[in-house]
């Protein structure tokens, strides 16, 4: 349907998911007039893998297995751009807030100290960063300063004024993996995630400051 470009996207998806969920990748959509797209990673953090596993045992760790599964995900992306009705005259608001975060890892701590980035962070071990809100349309985005996991993805797009809702991870600063407290350290799966992590209570703190944004500024076009 759309020729070699679609070809080319598809070879693009499965390279984006040979080197990682949250690698930014361009994907040439010109031949259906789309522009170029960008892949933006959302709340994914530490749990979304393909699953490669063999029936025989060990996993399918070859690049035939990477365009498989990135044709897959291409075939989707190009399925809802197709069915997708144009919206002539989409509205357009933005809007920024800055919020804190504690630094309660002694690992990141050093990491911050040390980071030649030279961060916002006070005597007190906070740290400052920007969230956006933005409206196009019908969809709403908001922007995730790390990589939360999918149940506080999940939560906030559930409040979002929108049926179109969309979290950018990774924007404006990348701090690691974001968990609920209830979710911090809990077994042994999340030992890394954890100790990666700025603090037990990012993710309550990221919750509330997206949910308040939310509520506080206009809905996107109804």
């Amino acid at each position: 349907m759309f020729g070699k470009k679609r070809v080319a996207m598809k070879r693009a998806c499965g390279f984006f998911i040979l080197i990682g969920l949250f690698t930014a990748i361009s994907i040439f959509a010109e031949s259906f007039k789309a522009g170029v797209a960008i892949f933006m990673g959302s709340t994914q953090g530490g749990m979304v893998t393909a699953d490669i596993r063999k029936e025989g045992g060990g996993e399918d760790k070859t690049w035939e297995e990477c365009i498989r599964i990135g044709e897959l995900l291409a075939d989707e992306a190009l399925r809802i751009i197709n069915e997708a009705k144009v919206q002539e005259i989409p509205g357009l608001y933005c809007a920024a807030k800055n919020i804190q975060f504690p630094i309660e890892s002694e690992m990141m701590r050093f990491i911050f100290k040390n980071s030649p980035l030279k961060y916002n962070v006070d005597d007190n071990y906070n740290v400052t960063t920007q969230i956006n809100l933005v409206n196009i349309g019908t969809a709403q985005i908001l922007t995730v300063p790390g990589e939360a996991l999918p149940n506080i993805g999940y939560y906030i797009k559930r409040n979002m004024n929108s049926n179109q809702p969309f979290l950018f991870g990774n924007t404006n600063d990348a701090f690691a993996y974001i968990l609920t407290k209830v979710d911090f350290n809990s077994f042994t799966r999340y030992n890394y995630i954890s100790r990666t992590s700025l603090g037990e209570m990012t993710g309550e703190i990221f919750i509330e400051e997206a949910l308040e944004m939310v509520k506080s500024h206009p809905k996107p076009d109804q």
